[in-house]
This record gives C-alpha cells, structure tokens and sequence, in this order.
C-alpha cells in the first residue's frame, strides 16, 4: 500500500485472517474512508463501514492494505447478524476512542486480535501524530456518545438536539435487550434513516408529552390477554418503526424512553387510562402577596362600586384614578404591617385580568356625589403637593363614610340570611323606564322610532331572608297611570311583606332611596313608625346611602333585566312579565299595579306636625314609646342617636284600621291615551306578528278603562298584617333543655349547722292585698328562681291564701293556659300559694297575650331587689 505511515509509533496488528479489505478515499486528511471487511468467521460474513482517519494518507483503489496500520480489535457485542450494515463515525469520535489517554479505554473489552468472536474497531492512533492536537478535547456531544459506549443508560437533558451519527450507530451496534429478551436483535432492521425518522418524530416533546406518545403506541400496537389465575394480564409487544416490527426494549431505545416511563405507560394502559395528566393541571399557586391584593380590590370594588342598572358592568366614582386607588391599597395594608405588596404594573395588570367589568369613566352616566365632584375639581385645580394631599386626604374621608354605610347595608342582609326570626332587610327602589317601553324592539328603525310607546314603570323590591337564594325578588309594574310618590312605596312595602307574613323578625331594616318625592318624606316614615306601634315589628330602622352612591344589589337585578331584554322584541305585556321572570335567580314575582289606596290622606290628620330638615340624616330608628314609636336619628352610622333626650314622636294618634283609604284617583293623562289609541299596533306594520297585535290592541283597551275606580275596600293588607298571629308565636322546643340549664347555672346551697347559718326570707308584700281580687293576673314569686316570671290567673283569695292557675309562658313569648293531665281529661294546673308571695296583680296582657313592656320591667326590678336583699340575708 502507497502512502505515508498513520502512525509512527501505532502498535501493530496481526490481521491475517481478514481475506479481503478494499479501501476509498479522496485523497485528504480527515475525510471519511470506505472499506469493506470479509471475514471467514461462521458468524460474519461481510461489512462494509466508513472511518475517518486523522492523518494524509494517499491511498488508491488498487492500493493493498499492509501490516503497519493501527490495532484492530474484536469483540462480539458489535456485529453478531449476517446480514450486511452501514456505519458512519465521525472524525471527532475516532479521535476521542483513539486518544491514548483517554479514561475510557482502560474500559474496553479486550479481544485477541485473532478471535472469532466478531468484530470492533479500534484505532490506536497517538496523540502525537495529529495535526491539532486541541481537537482532542471531547465535545458534550462526544461524551454522551462515549457513555453509550461504555454501558451507561442516562436521559439526555436537551431531547431538542439532533442525534449525531456516533449515537445512532451505538444503538444499531447495541443489543435491544439487556437480558437478551429478544432473540432476534430486533433493532439491527433499522437504518440510520430509520432512527433519524423516528427520533425526530419524539425530539421535540416535553416529558408528558412523551409519555402520551409511548400510551398511544401501547395502545396501538399492543394487545393484553387475561388470565384467571394471574391479576397481571400477558401483554404482547408489537411496536413498529417504518415497517419493522421491534420489542418493547427497542422502542424504548429508539425514542429515549426510559425503563420507569415505559412501566408507568403499561401500568395506565392495564387499567384503561388512555391519556397522561400531569400531577399540577389545572392547579395554580397563587402568592400571598397577590391573593392580597386581589382581596382588597374585590371588597373596595363592592363597597365603592355602583352596579349599573342598565349594563353588566361596575362603576367606580369618577373622583378615583387606578392610581389613587393602588397608593390606598398601599396605605391601608403599611397601616396593618404588610410590607410586601404587588408593584403598581401588576396591579393594573390583576384589574385588567379580574376584574374587567369593574370601570372608572370620564363622566357618570347618572347623578353624581356633590362631594366627590367638588373635590376632584380642587384637586385638579390645586398648585401646590400640600393642597393636593388635603383634598386626597378629604376624599378618603369621604369614601371611607361611604364605605361603612355600605357595609351596615350588607350586614344587614347577612343578618337577615342567618337570624331570619330577628332581622328581615328589604330593599325598594326604581328602575330606568325606557327599557321597558312597550314594544321593544332589539334593533330600533327610522320608521317606528318616533311612534308611541306603551311606558311601562318598574319597581323592584328584594326581601332577604332565610331561603335558597337568602332572597326573594319582586317587581311592581304600572304604565304612569297612577302617581309614583309615597303612596308606591308604602304599597311595595307592604305587599312584600304580606306575601312572607308567617317569616317575618322582630325587626326590619329598611333600605330606601333619597328620592324625598318616594321615600324620604313624613309620611313613608310616619308609616314605619305605625308598624312600631301596631306591635308588627319591634323596631324599624330606615337606612339612606349618600347621595350619588346608592347603587345596590336591586340595581344589578335591573341590570339582569336589562340584558335580557335587550336582544328581545318585546310586543305585549305577558311577554315582558315573562322575560323579566326569567331574567334573574331567583325568579322575579311580577305584580302589575293598577289602583293604589290613599294612605298619605289616611295618615295626614295624625302626624304630630310637619317635618323639617329630615332630608340630611342618613339613619332613622323607630322603637316602642310610652305613647307612641319613639323616632331617633343620626348622620352616620358611627354617630350616636340624636335627640340624646326624650325622643320625636311622627304621630299624635293612631288611625283606625276599620276605616282604610280610599283609592287615589288615576290620571290617563301622563298616559297620553289617544296617542296609543292611534299608533298601536296600526302603524307598526309587520314589526309586530298579527297575533300579538290584537293582545296589544285589548291591553291598550284596558289602560282607558282605569279611570273607573272600584268599590271602597272593607279590608287592607295592614289590617290583615296586624291580625297575623301564627309569626310571632315560640316556638315549641324539640329537646328539654332546661335541667341542663339549672346544673349549670346552679348555685351552692348554704351549709348549716343546727340553726346556724338558716336564711330567714322577709316575706316580700304589696300595700294592700285586699284589692286582689279573682280573675287578676297576677306575678308571684317562688324560691326556683330558675324559671322566672311566674304568673297565673287568681281563681280564690282566701285569707292568707291564694288559689293560682297557671300560665305558661316567657319575657318576651306568648303566655297561655298551664294544662295538666288528670285521667283522661287535661285541666288547668293550679295550687295554692302564700298570699304575701305575690308581689303584682292586676295589670293586663297584650292583645297577643304578651306582657307590656312596663310590667315587664317592673317585674324585673323586684324580682333583682328581692335577690338582693337574699344575698344580704346570707
């Protein structure tokens, strides 16, 4: 052979028993060289394989392979199959293998160069007679190629890099199973385009996705036989690659899945899961400091926010930036020691993200706060950073006012959701008109726009109590046929409270309006202090928000209904009364009101006078007073009651419910009646069906006959609400609790010693018991003090002793009659006691059989003054 020696100082090989070894080249250094090796071994037969070779060699195609090349060696884990393969090393890769030093060759098999075990290729070729030797050093690349050689099964970090030709050939060159599991090396069908087809396929894949990738496979191309005896089924593996069908060990070399992955797939594949879900999906961690921040927007959105009526959207006061209101945010939380915030770009970004209803516009789409507007002129206004942080500390102040003032409303609510026999809240209020203007048409036209239009009036009411929604909702329509000022409210007021008169509390929050036409008058607050006295409630506060903040959750209901009209073409009134139904959760009560009754004349002649400067407090209170309901007010919640003395009285008598209003007396002439008469539903045209044209034509015929009053009426709803007896009843105890009651409030009993230490107990009298007479009611008092008040009915006064029949009954409950059983008969309970025991008589029950508030007291007091004068005995 021609050419210059490789290797000055390579060891050399015996490769005599090689019959034929052709070589092809083109003649320059480092390029790759071709030759094919026949070996006599039974179990080679041909190969053919390309090296690079580090030095200049001139070779030809006659050229004959001499003795003085670098060491062959053999090893028989590289070409066990008869059949013939193509391999291509890089120069890199010789390199490194030939590199005397290197730390792997010290773990290579040796071989003698005769066996006939098979063949491997090493070229030890010194590090000296290299043209560069700094190429020596091995790339990343050739170190992963280098542990694939040398056994070592590892998961390559970066699965988007290309496999390089020195991997591809380490995987045709290894056995596809290590136990050898597969007799036939399966893998050795392969060719390198078969890998790099495969492998490209899967390289660009995260872990889970691969994994779906190999269930899919298993899916695909494998099959579970069940046996009886076996809870494990026998899975036959039947992967292909290109045609070829490989085991279980090869496929997981050829895509780089590891053993654990592959079990992992089985195991899903035996039970039936057919897709891979990663362990966190679906799950996010959100930090404290933003969970945080996202609280505090939520409740100061809510506090501050109006909901629009007509939109689903919440308005912020147009006196706020998002600005003034991140710097509060950080305020508030430095005042509560919480140091660690979200910056001021996240917090834009959290309300862009969460809160995208929540808007802060130019101008309000409906009356604004006086303050807020006079404040932010000021601001705008100022010259000076001082004057600026004055009306920035103003507008705080105001804001936090309006705050509380909302939470009292929303406590309120909450209340009246969780002690429904205490507190019932309800809210009353109007709606926009023209979005219920009657027919409604989705898409308006030049044709009917300027046409006439049934207006249709909308009242809403929420009452929230105990119930599945802790609320029911009621809507009150009329077409402006009949006034909408104090005599509206009040029958708003109460029909909803006829329709849950067996569940209503002892007390009522009212929340109005600061319309002073509607609401804010003498004579809606004269009528909460009738039910005062009427004995319907116990005490009524009325609560007003600030001006140009009074939105509330009545107002997202007409927003609800808003919406869904909005798209609709409304023609008649039984279609609006069933979009509105529908519209909101819960379903909303629809009530058209034709007749109103005149409870403003009913009440005028027993006002105690008239009213001045009411239109300023925000809270108005009426509980019970000697004569009349006491009425109380203040400005702000935290404010106290004012009068601080003796308290204003709305009415100087009450008026008799036998004798209930008349009817007020509609007016047509708000309707503009012809008008109607002459467009609907004529000159609609086909906008409105024919069928709904005739039910419109008749409910405009009704609306012209409203003007006919009906009959005076005998009877009224306060009436009735007033002899509702079945509300206010106690009820029965399931469970006897009151043994517990005593061992736990039980007393030590005084020891004594003969006499000593015997309490002697005054006899407690009343001036002059011979005004006692049979049919009293009368208070008694006994040792058990556990059980107090006692009353009972006198039946006998004889001497020094009186004959009592029971009553059962509490301070606040109902009292009745104490029966006992005697046989098969129940008889009234009776005994015998001590004349000087009873210390009243004489005073009356309510009409519902309850004691009056001063006897309550009274008995109170004496029954203290006695204990007293016990405990001084002792």
């Amino acid at each position: 052979m021609a050419g210059n020696n490789l290797a000055n100082d390579s060891k050399q090989t015996d490769i005599s028993f090689l019959t034929d070894i052709s070589f092809k080249t083109d003649h320059s250094a480092g390029t790759i060289v071709s030759f094919a090796v026949h070996s006599p071994s039974s179990r080679t037969s041909s190969l053919s394989t390309d090296v690079s070779f580090l030095g200049a060699g001139e070779f030809s195609a006659d050229d004959q392979l001499s003795q003085e090349v670098p060491e062959v060696l053999f090893e028989p884990s590289v070409f066990s199959t008869p059949h013939k393969s193509t391999h291509d090393w890089t120069t890199d890769s010789w390199r490194e293998l030939s590199s005397g030093d290197n730390e792997h060759n010290s773990e290579l098999p040796e071989h003698s160069p005769n066996s006939e075990d098979g063949l491997r290729l090493y070229l030890d070729i010194s590090e000296e007679n290299t043209n560069d030797s700094e190429d020596l050093q091995p790339t990343p690349g050739e170190k992963r190629t280098i542990a694939a050689h040398s056994g070592q099964r590892g998961r390559w970090k970066k699965r988007c890099m290309d496999r390089t030709s020195d991997s591809l050939v380490e995987i045709l060159n290894s056995h596809c199973c290590i136990n050898h599991c597969c007799q036939n090396d399966c893998i050795k069908s392969l060719s390198l385009n078969d890998l790099e087809n495969s492998f490209n396929g899967v390289k660009d894949l995260n872990e889970n996705e691969l994994k779906q990738f190999a269930l899919g496979q298993i899916w695909t191309c494998c099959e579970a036989a069940w046996d009886e005896n076996s809870p494990k089924p026998n899975i036959t593996y039947r992967f292909v690659i290109c045609g070829k069908i490989i085991c279980e060990k090869a496929f997981c070399r050829c895509y780089d899945i590891s053993t654990k992955v592959f079990k992992d797939c089985v195991d899903s594949f035996v039970v039936g899961k057919r897709n891979i879900l990663h362990g966190n999906r679906g799950t996010t961690r959100t930090r404290e400091k933003t969970t945080t921040a996202l609280t505090w927007m939520r409740y100061t959105f809510q506090q501050i926010g109006d909901h629009m009526p007509h939109k689903q959207e919440i308005h912020l006061p147009v006196s706020q930036t998002k600005t003034s209101l991140y710097e509060r945010m950080r305020s508030e939380l430095i005042d509560q020691n919480v140091t660690d915030f979200v910056t001021k770009e996240y917090f834009m970004e959290l309300w862009n993200r969460h809160f995208p209803e929540v808007k802060i516009g130019k101008r309000s789409e409906f009356t604004v706060c006086g303050i807020c507007q006079s404040l932010k002129e000021k601001e705008e206004k100022a010259t000076s950073q001082q004057e600026r942080d004055e009306c920035y500390q103003l507008k705080q102040e105001h804001f936090n006012h309006v705050q509380t003032e909302r939470e009292q409303y929303h406590l309120a609510r909450h209340r009246a959701s969780t002690e429904p026999k205490e507190v019932t809240t309800m809210i009353v209020d109007g709606m926009d008109q023209s979005k219920t203007d009657l027919p409604h048409f989705a898409q308006s036209d030049k044709d009917t726009k300027h046409l006439a239009k049934i207006t249709t009036h909308i009242t809403g009411v929420l009452l929230h109590t105990r119930s599945p929604h802790n609320k029911y909702a009621y809507v009150y329509t009329d077409v402006k046929q009949i006034p909408h000022d104090s005599n509206l409210t009040i029958h708003c007021i109460l029909a909803t409270l006829m329709k849950h008169r067996d569940i209503l509390g002892r007390e009522l929050f009212l929340q109005l309006d600061n319309c002073f036409r509607e609401n804010k008058n003498r004579y809606v607050l004269s009528f909460c202090a009738l039910l005062v006295d009427l004995q319907i409630f116990q005490k009524v506060t009325v609560h007003f928000l600030p001006v140009g903040h009074t939105h509330e959750d009545v107002d997202q209901m007409f927003s609800c209904v808003a919406k869904a009209l909005q798209k609709r073409n409304i023609y008649t009134y039984e279609d609006l009364r069933s979009f509105v139904k529908a519209s909101y959760t819960p379903a909303i009560d629809v009530e058209e009101v034709r007749y109103l009754l005149d409870v403003k004349e009913w009440l005028k002649p027993h006002l105690a006078g008239n009213f001045a400067h009411h239109s300023k407090p925000l809270w108005f209170e009426f509980t019970p007073g000697d004569n009349h309901a006491a009425m109380r007010y203040k400005m702000w919640h935290n404010d106290p009651w004012k009068p601080e003395g003796d308290a204003l009285f709305c009415l100087k008598s009450l008026p008799s419910l036998h004798h209930c209003p008349l009817w007020v007396e509609p007016c047509l002439e708000r309707v503009d009646l012809p008008w109607l008469q002459k467009d609907i539903p004529s000159k609609y045209g086909d906008r409105i069906p024919p069928a709904k044209k005739e039910e419109l034509r008749k409910f405009v015929d009704a609306i012209g006959n409203l003007d006919e009053l009906p009959v005076p009426v005998s009877s009224w709803a306060l009436l009735e609400l007033v002899t509702w007896e079945i509300r206010h009843q106690e009820e029965e105890p399931t469970q006897d609790l009151e043994p517990l009651r005593a061992r736990i409030q039980a007393e030590c009993r005084p020891v004594t010693i003969g006499s000593q230490g015997r309490i002697q107990h005054d006899a407690v009298q009343e001036a002059d018991y011979s005004s006692i007479e049979v049919g009293h009611h009368a208070a008694v008092n006994l040792i058990d003090s556990t059980k107090r008040p006692y009353l009972g009915m006198v039946l006998a006064c004889d001497g020094d002793q009186v004959t009592i029949a029971w009553m059962k009954g509490s301070w606040s409950g109902e009292w009745k009659e104490w029966l006992c059983k005697r046989g098969k008969n129940m008889v009234p309970y009776t005994t015998t006691v001590p004349l000087q025991s009873v210390i009243l008589w004489g005073f009356p029950l309510t009409g519902r059989n309850r004691l009056p508030k001063k006897v309550a007291v009274y008995l109170k007091e004496r029954y203290s003054k006695i204990d007293e004068d016990d405990e001084l005995n002792e």
